[in-house]
């Protein structure tokens, strides 16, 4: 009787350090942002459940509405690829246009026509230099 009540004691310590290790196993270790803002910082707590709440609303909406995320996100990526292209386009442009009606002003080289006028407009603003 004695010899079963030590192993029903020594069990019941057993599991109790078996349940403490495994429930220590089971509980989550804090992102590093909530461990140093909340935690060693000390916002309030109302913050990170709302911040939490936010996103669980926007990764609903985004499963939701994949298709039309994806469509976005490759508009916005096109913008963003073709924006510097427009944007050298019109610069180069307002360069050729400004030299253009200096040239034409100034009345450098009568005898050229508009289409060497404009030729002489590009290759200055492409780092070459005016005719004197």
């Amino acid at each position: 009787m004695i010899i079963a009540q030590n192993f029903f004691i020594k069990g019941l310590i057993n599991l109790s350090i078996t349940m403490k290790s495994n429930s220590d196993k089971n509980q989550a270790k804090l992102p590093w942002w909530v461990e140093l803002l909340f935690v060693q910082i000390g916002l309030p707590d109302s913050w990170l459940s709302k911040y939490l709440k936010k996103k669980k609303e926007a990764d609903n909406f985004i499963y939701e509405n994949k298709k039309y995320v994806a469509y976005s996100a490759i508009l916005i990526a096109g913008i963003l690829y073709i924006y510097p292209i427009v944007r050298y386009t019109s610069s180069s442009a307002s360069c050729i246009d400004q030299t253009t009606k200096y040239l034409k002003s100034n009345n450098i080289n009568r005898s050229q026509n508009k289409m060497d006028i404009n030729s002489l407009a590009v290759g200055f603003c492409h780092g070459g230099s005016l005719p004197e």
